[in-house]
């Protein structure tokens, strides 16, 4: 077992927010500034998961790869796949909807919605796409839904839970500050100890205003986790191309750190399109695991790049973990 301190978020709400027993939170980041302390994990990092999507240069994701069509390199050293899984060999769009449910019982997936002043303008378009990429999830108990301005609210339900889930959908007003990062760092922490593929979307223009942990703090929790992040940017009216750039690097980082991608959420119509990306994605990645040929125990982070013998194919997947450490009494 590995155990790792990061400092994140209030200690005491921390622990508290980390027990199972609670299905929503809602409090205050900038008040509770005061209750920094670290979060601790433990995770046993002997077998490396590695969720691995593959797609050719349309974008059509390829379903029919073999064990022996892959290379997994753990800090350029080429390492044994001693695990692995396939997805879907047919689209998942075009599933009937109890296949789809019988499928999808071990999905963990998190919305994450930036609910603050500067999404004003986009608040209504957020609303609407949220509802109808609810109304297309696959079956599943755990399903997380947060929002946030300087305040974070999170809830668990069963996908099944829909009429409460957009009546909380349609009560997001934006207001207030921004603290992306700490809720982003709140949501990895509580998904940490959960089994299953996690996923989570993220809704947000990539602002930041009132976080108290700093953007390198929570880089450092994406890396740590084994959460796959899409993030879909919203630009306001105007969509500016510098908007996209610049507040959009964050959101961009943290998808292609994990695997996930990232895509500008300009109509509701584009967002059918990447709604449908997203879950065939989740049903078409491959899962490597492989035990690190590395016999340090220096805690220090290990690039991980995956391979396919597939020419001009597209390769997605997290890019590193955190190896294990020995902590000395």
């Amino acid at each position: 077992m590995v155990r790792i301190e990061l400092a994140a978020l209030q200690s005491s709400l921390g622990r508290l927010f980390l027990s199972c027993g609670i299905s929503t939170l809602t409090f205050s980041a900038n008040a509770q500034a005061q209750l920094r302390a670290p979060y601790v994990f433990e995770s046993n990092v002997d077998l490396v998961s590695v969720a691995v999507a593959v797609t050719n240069k349309e974008g059509d994701f390829i379903s029919d790869l073999k064990i022996d069509d892959f290379r997994v390199f753990e800090d350029g050293l080429l390492q044994e796949i001693q695990l692995f899984a396939a997805g879907l060999e047919q689209s998942w769009v075009g599933l009937p909807l109890e296949m789809k449910d019988e499928m999808s019982g071990r999905q963990v997936i998190g919305l994450l919605l930036d609910a603050s002043g500067s999404m004003e303008a986009d608040i209504h378009l957020l609303r609407t796409a949220v509802i109808k990429f609810l109304a297309n999830l696959p079956k599943t108990e755990n399903l997380f839904v947060m929002d946030f301005d300087e305040n974070i609210r999170l809830s668990r339900y069963s996908s099944d839970d829909q009429r409460l889930i957009s009546d909380r959908i349609y009560d997001v007003e934006a207001e207030g500050w921004t603290a992306l990062y700490d809720a982003l760092a709140t949501f990895l922490a509580r998904l940490y100890d959960l089994d299953g593929k996690k996923t989570l979307v993220v809704f947000s223009d990539g602002m930041d205003s009132r976080s108290t942990l700093s953007e390198s703090e929570v880089f450092d929790m994406v890396k740590m986790s084994d959460v796959t992040i899409h993030a879909l940017q919203f630009t306001g009216d105007s969509g500016q191309r510098q908007r996209v750039f610049t507040e959009g690097r964050f959101l961009r980082r943290i998808a292609k750190e994990t695997g996930g991608f990232f895509a500008v959420a300009s109509s509701l119509d584009k967002l059918d399109e990447l709604y449908d990306h997203i879950l065939e994605e989740l049903f078409s990645q491959y899962t490597l695991g492989y035990v690190s040929n590395s016999t340090k125990r220096d805690g220090k982070y290990r690039k991980i790049k995956v391979e396919v013998d597939v020419k001009g194919a597209e390769v997605r997947a997290r890019r590193g973990y955190y190896g294990p450490v020995t902590i000395e009494d």
